[in-house]
Parts: C-alpha cells; structure tokens; sequence
C-alpha cells in the first residue's frame, strides 16, 4: 500500500520544516539537511507516517492533510512559516504530479502563514511534467528542481506572491499605458500610485482627498518617466 513518510521539526527563527516523501529515508535525511542550516541536530526531528488502500489523487491529498493536521494542531503557536519539501510526485501511482501540491491545497490549509515549497523529483521528465502543472496553475512560492545527485539538472523557482523587492520599484508598463482610469476607492488609488513608483506614502496622503488631482499630476510624472 502506498504511504507517506513525513519528518518535521520547528526552528528557533519559528518556521516549520516538513520533509515528505514515499521513502523514509530519504524524508529523514532530507528534513535533516534542512534543519541543519538552522542549529539543529537529528535528535530534534519528529517523525509521522500514514498509508492508504489506493493511490488516487484524492486519497492522498486526505491522507496528507490528516498527518499535516496532527502538525498543525500541536504546532500552530510555535510556527509562523513553513517550508515544505518532498516529492512532487507524491504516492501517485502513474508518476504524475500530485495535485494538492500544485494547487494552493498547502497554502489554504496553513492560512495566515508564509508556505514555500521544494518539489522534486529524480527524474527530470517528471520535474518538466511538474513545471507545466505549476505553469497551469500560476504556483507561487516554490521551487521545482531534479533531486540531489541527479547528472540531469533542471530547476525552476516561482517567487512568492505578495513579497515586494526592496529599493526603488519600476513603474509597470502596462499600467502607465492606460489612458484613462475609473476612481472607485482613492485610497486603493493612492496604493497603487505607490506601488508602480509614481507617488511616496506621503504624497498620496496629502492627494487623497482630490483623487481627479492625484491622476493629473501622476499622469505629469509617469511622462517624465517614461519619456
């Protein structure tokens, strides 16, 4: 029968390691490379296990979230993200890529938390199948790559959603080529101002309230970037 190996533990910077494959050893070898970077040793890993009658998608995304829930509920003050590695393959008995990994199944269940995931694979074919999927399905916040050892190396990283990169930020092009904008909320307006690098927090603050003036003179100053 199919099963699950999961190997955790929670770092003192408060993130939640899972390491979850369908060969123990290598859930245990992987978690402790992990937990390694952050001062821990083997002693402070966990282990779950849990195996089921068929290798459905759906059997084992309810077998996976029943042992992630036993994590969750002893866990839930200790942790405030989560890095998830393991096979992206998970169980399947066709070797295809395992939905609840590719669809923010992981990200719904740990609402409220940062979720990163590492999906691999030994062989690249399934990491490509795996890279279409997460194409498909526009994943954020993981990395697809071959495993560790593998001669043929393939990875692909999907920045997470939400994070802004630090300094200056470009003006989005697309946004600046529009002509014409319909007010709805001049607060959200003055966010999105700052956003693409027309406006600081304190200019928008002082605009606000004249958000047909706000547009006027972001439209003098996206000319001047633009240029």
């Amino acid at each position: 029968m199919p099963k699950i190996y999961i190997t955790y533990a929670v770092t003192p910077s408060k993130e939640l390691i899972i390491s979850s494959y369908h060969e123990k050893v290598q859930s245990k070898s992987n978690a402790a490379a992990l937990v390694r970077k952050e001062g821990l040793k083997l002693k402070d890993l966990q282990e779950i296990e849990g195996e089921f009658p068929k290798a459905s998608q759906d059997a084992i995304q309810s077998k996976l979230l029943e042992l992630l829930s036993t994590l969750d509920g002893r866990l839930e003050s200790e942790f405030e993200k989560v890095t998830y590695r393991g096979d992206l393959n998970l169980c399947t008995s066709d070797k295809s890529p395992t939905d609840c990994l590719f669809d923010g199944t992981l990200n719904r269940f740990f609402s409220g938390k940062e979720v990163y995931l590492i999906l691999e694979s030994a062989n690249k074919e399934y990491v490509e199948d795996g890279i279409a999927l997460a194409d498909k399905n526009g994943l954020t916040g993981a990395t697809l790559q071959t495993k560790t050892g593998v001669s043929e190396k393939l990875t692909k990283t999907y920045p997470s959603s939400g994070v802004q990169s630090k300094g200056v930020p470009s003006p989005d092009a697309d946004a600046l080529a529009q002509n014409t904008v319909k007010i709805k909320d001049p607060g959200a307006l003055s966010e999105a101002l700052v956003k693409v690098g027309v406006f600081t927090n304190k200019e928008t603050t002082s605009e606000a309230s004249n958000p047909e003036a706000l547009v006027q003179e972001s439209t003098q100053k996206t000319n001047k970037i633009t240029g």
